[in-house]
C-alpha cells in the first residue's frame, strides 16, 4: 500500500497525511542508525506500518486513552496519535527507541496527546487506560499479564498478531478468562487483530 492508497483507504485529512509524511522521513533517517523496524519493511512504510496501525481506528472509537506496550518505532501508538485517535502512552524499555519516539512526537506536534515512557510496563504505576495495545511485543498471555492492571474495568485489549495468533490464544486461555473477537488483518492475510474484553486471571 502506498501513500495514495492509504489516504483513500482511511479517508484522512491532509494534515494527517502531512504528519505521516514527516514520520516516514524521520523513520528512514533514524533507521540508518538503529533498528526500529525490519529493514525489508522500510520500502512499505505506508502499508506495513502506517496502515497496519491505522486499522485499529475501525475497531475502537475515537477519544479514548491508550497504552502502547513495547512501542518500538511507534506502531501502532504514534500513528493513532497522529490520526487524533486519543491520548496515547507509549512505553519502551530501550532508551534509544524512546529518543526516537520523542523526536517524532515533537516533530509532529503531538505533545498534548502522546506521552513517551522509558521503562518496563510491568514496573509502572497503574495507568488506568481505556485500551491496551501492542504489536510484536510479546505473546498474548504475557501481554495480558502486563496490561491487566493498567486497563480500567470495562476497558479493551487490542493486539496485532501474526500467523500464530490461534496458538497464542490457546496458551493465554490456560491462564486467563476473556471474551475475544478476532478480526481479519488489513495488512497480513494470516494475521488477526485480537480484541479482548472482560480479561481476568484464572
Amino acid at each position: 500500500m502506498d501513500r495514495g492508497a492509504f489516504e483513500a483507504e482511511f479517508n484522512v485529512p491532509r494534515g494527517t497525511i502531512s504528519r505521516l509524511d514527516r514520520y516516514e522521513a524521520l523513520l528512514t533517517d533514524w533507521q540508518s542508525r538503529m533498528n526500529l523496524v525490519g529493514p525489508a519493511t522500510l520500502s512499505d512504510v505506508w502499508g506495513r506500518h502506517f496502515a497496519d496501525s491505522a486499522q485499529l481506528t475501525r475497531l475502537v472509537p475515537q477519544g479514548l486513552s491508550w497504552l502502547d506496550i513495547g512501542a518500538g518505532g511507534g506502531f501502532p501508538g504514534m500513528v493513532l496519535a497522529a490520526m487524533g485517535w486519543g491520548r496515547i502512552v507509549l512505553v519502551d524499555s530501550i532508551a534509544k527507541k524512546c529518543r526516537f519516539l520523542e523526536a517524532v512526537r515533537d516533530e509532529l506536534d503531538l505533545r498534548d496527546c502522546a506521552t513517551v515512557i522509558n521503562g518496563r510496563v510491568e514496573q509502572l504505576p497503574t495507568l488506568g487506560v481505556d485500551v491496551a495495545t501492542a504489536r510484536a511485543a510479546a505473546p498474548l498471555a504475557t501481554l495480558f499479564d502486563w496490561a491487566i492492571r493498567h486497563v480500567r474495568p470495562g476497558g479493551q485489549f487490542v493486539f496485532l498478531k501474526g500467523r500464530r495468533w490461534a496458538e497464542e490464544v490457546d496458551e493465554a486461555s490456560r491462564h486467563f478468562i476473556f471474551d475475544l473477537e478476532p478480526h481479519e488483518s488489513l495488512t497480513d492475510p494470516d494475521g488477526r487483530v485480537l480484541v479482548a474484553n472482560n480479561v481476568k486471571r484464572r
